[in-house]
């Protein structure tokens, strides 16, 4: 059986796939969530590690979440994400922006009829349902501007209750899992879409 030379494994792990994998580094802003009720700083923050996760996961580039500093304004205009995009040495800086979040619930009837004579035993299934959009935009931090823009929507129906945008988000900053919650997965589905449409739009943008 014949090995690989160390000249042939160095090759194969330069070649443009390996090494764009390898060596690109991308900045996560905090969200922009001011059209969303009552969320504010902590659920921004936690929406960006959220896709940090989801693109930890994917295991195609290297991300990197970007403080915006304590004069900061949203929504963060494409100059300023790219002087934080150099500072932090990305190749690209993912600006987002959540659009829509709504969430409704409603109550089915149950019934196990028989299990008392003729007579059943009547409740309710409690039933919400999310829906989180957001807008992407890709800043090239040399370029100093957009290159690439995207809206993305996720939804989730689940039987129990139904949490809010930044309760849903809560245990992200503390460093735990993704809520379980419609809201919860609403927002982890909408973050593995984020990681998605980089992977496929990022490779066409970045200059090797």
């Amino acid at each position: 059986m014949k090995t690989l030379s160390s000249a042939a494994l160095a090759l194969i792990l330069l070649t443009p796939a390996a090494a764009l994998a390898q060596a690109t580094k991308v900045g996560i802003l905090p969200f922009d969530v001011v059209s969303v009720d009552n969320a504010g700083e902590q659920a921004s923050s936690a929406l960006a590690k959220l896709v940090r996760i989801e693109l930890i996961k994917a295991r195609k580039f290297t991300p990197a979440l970007i403080d915006l500093g304590t004069d900061a304004k949203m929504p963060v205009e494409a100059e300023r994400a790219a002087t934080l995009g150099k500072t932090a040495e990305t190749a690209l800086v993912i600006v987002g922006t959540v659009t829509n979040v709504s969430s409704s619930s409603s109550s089915h009837g149950a019934n196990a009829g028989g299990l008392l004579s003729s007579i059943g035993v009547g409740g309710s299934i409690q039933r919400s349902t999310a829906v989180v959009g957001v807008h992407v935009d890709l800043v090239d931090p040399a370029a100093a501007k957009v290159v690439d823009s995207f809206d993305l929507e996720a939804k989730n129906s689940d039987s129990g209750l139904g949490l809010d945008f930044s309760s849903a988000l809560g245990s992200i900053d503390t460093g735990g899992n993704p809520d379980a919650s419609p809201m919860g997965k609403a927002l982890q589905a909408v973050a593995k879409k984020l990681s998605d449409e980089l992977n496929k739009r990022a490779p066409k943008l970045i200059k090797k």
